[in-house]
């Protein structure tokens, strides 16, 4: 009986204790009315921009400390981008616009004193969809702008039945290498193998990342309706 009681309690201090799932509700960033943190991003190049292979790395920033509300890390580009239009005329002014397909990735949220607190002191998530639009405006053939739209999906580690949904409509490109270093309050330049932070080399881009709507749920299911014997029947007719 000793040893029955010993295997058991072996077995529940190896299972992780989660306390409390975060709350359901839909948050956005403070420039939009919200309670969230803006942030910034860097993104590893791996043969320029838009190209495959291509890593992001996105953290909360709240004017002092990056990293300190939310951490999204490690989509990579899947496959080349899809140019979608292109209205850039033959002295080179216009813009670009692309789809991009990301795939991987991880989620992080502080938990203590959050909006979706639920009594975990963090909580991950892993990435399932990853997709965005990027415009680029063109002045005689010169980059001038670039921003953003990104739409993510992921469910939560520990939690089977809780998903989130992620809307940025503004992420707005601030420089990249080919201009000078990654700044001082950027994230670092995050690597899809290994998912391992490479530092501040590149070469990569970086930027603002505002607009955002974050929604956490419970998972979608298949609904299901009840339906007669002779309906049944009534199919195989």
């Amino acid at each position: 009986m000793k040893a029955v009681i010993l295997v058991l309690l072996s077995v529940l201090i190896a299972v992780p204790a989660f306390a409390g799932a975060p709350v359901n509700g839909t948050y956005k960033s403070t420039d939009i009315g919200g309670l969230m943190d803006p942030g910034r991003y860097s993104e590893l190049w791996f043969g320029g921009k838009l190209s495959v292979n291509n890593t992001l790395n996105e953290q909360s920033w709240d004017g002092s400390t990056l990293g300190a509300q939310w951490h999204w890390y490690c989509p990579w580009i899947s496959a080349a981008p899809t140019l979608l239009v292109s209205t850039v005329n033959g002295s080179g002014n216009g813009q670009k616009i692309w789809k991009v397909v990301y795939v991987g990735g991880y989620c992080w949220l502080n938990g203590p004193g959050e909006p979706w607190d639920g009594g975990d002191a963090a909580y991950t998530a892993t990435i399932n969809t990853w997709n965005a639009i990027v415009t680029e405006t063109y002045a005689s053939f010169v980059e001038v702008g670039t921003t953003r739209n990104h739409t993510a999906s992921a469910t939560f580690v520990g939690y089977n039945t809780k998903c989130m949904n992620l809307a940025v409509s503004n992420i707005e490109k601030r420089g990249d290498t080919n201009g000078g270093p990654l700044p001082a309050n950027y994230p670092d330049f995050w690597n899809w193998i290994g998912c391992s932070d490479v530092g501040t080399a590149g070469p990569g881009e970086w930027g603002d990342v505002d607009s955002i709507t974050f929604t956490i749920k419970g998972c979608e299911t298949v609904s299901t309706e009840s339906i007669s014997w002779g309906a049944v029947k009534a199919l195989y007719r």
